[in-house]
């Protein structure tokens, strides 16, 4: 199903923080602003983001809507959203118009919200470690987070584990995602490769895109299997 992201399962929820399009009212900008452009600063701002998101989207006593505006606003503040855009349409994004580079976007968020946030619930703390950090390997201006996540509700921490890779870049004294590499699966390439096939199956109309995204947002497509992840 377009949009479903596969290779993506419950242990990589964290990652779509990655689609993103992630901080706002759950991101903490003290603790990584000290350390601005660095490795240590990168770290330090997923590690607050991975924490800040546990905390606040895996609280069924939120309320749904909260939890859901949540998401979005943490979408919005802590990911590269237009340069993810422009990445996953390609060539297309030069030829839609201003208004469907907007609703694409807009799009976009509420999908990652459908797919992304009922993963949440049963995280906890411990099971989202950032394990190491450095230059990403394809892009040296990029930072390469690496994160370990484990099955909610694991006995003791015991169990199998999910490698999450951030590639993160400086921002204004801060820092954004660009790309979020799930279990080998990168989200951005994946989502490019889906919607550009979509795209050319409807002769280039970027519009045609945004009208299945909408009716699949609306028939509650992208809602996740829980129990087969």
């Amino acid at each position: 199903m377009m949009g479903m992201t596969k290779g993506w399962t419950r242990r990589a929820a964290l990652a779509v923080l990655a689609t993103g399009a992630m901080l706002g009212l759950l991101l903490p900008t003290a603790p990584h602003a000290a350390a601005k452009d660095s490795s240590d600063g990168a770290a330090q701002f997923i590690e607050s983001l991975g924490q800040q998101a546990i905390n606040e989207l895996s609280d069924d006593g939120v309320p749904a809507s909260e939890r859901k505006q949540a998401f979005l606003d943490l979408l919005e503040r802590g990911f590269a959203l237009d340069a993810i855009s422009r990445f996953v349409l390609g060539r297309y994004w030069r030829v839609a118009s201003e208004q469907q580079q907007d609703k694409f976007q807009d799009v976009f968020k509420r999908i990652m919200a459908q797919r992304f946030l009922p993963l949440f619930r049963g995280y906890e703390r411990d099971d989202f470690v950032v394990s190491g950090v450095g230059p990403d390997p394809t892009q040296p201006s990029l930072y390469a987070v690496r994160t370990m996540i484990s099955r909610p509700n694991q006995t003791n921490g015991e169990g199998p584990k999910a490698e999450v890779i951030w590639r993160v870049r400086p921002r204004d004294g801060d820092y954004e995602i660009v790309d979020v590499k799930a279990e080998g699966v990168s989200m951005a390439i994946t989502l490019r490769s889906e919607y550009n096939a979509a795209i050319q199956q409807a002769g280039g109309n970027v519009g045609d895109l945004i009208a299945k995204l909408e009716t699949n947002l609306a028939k509650g497509a992208y809602a996740p299997d829980i129990a087969g992840n």
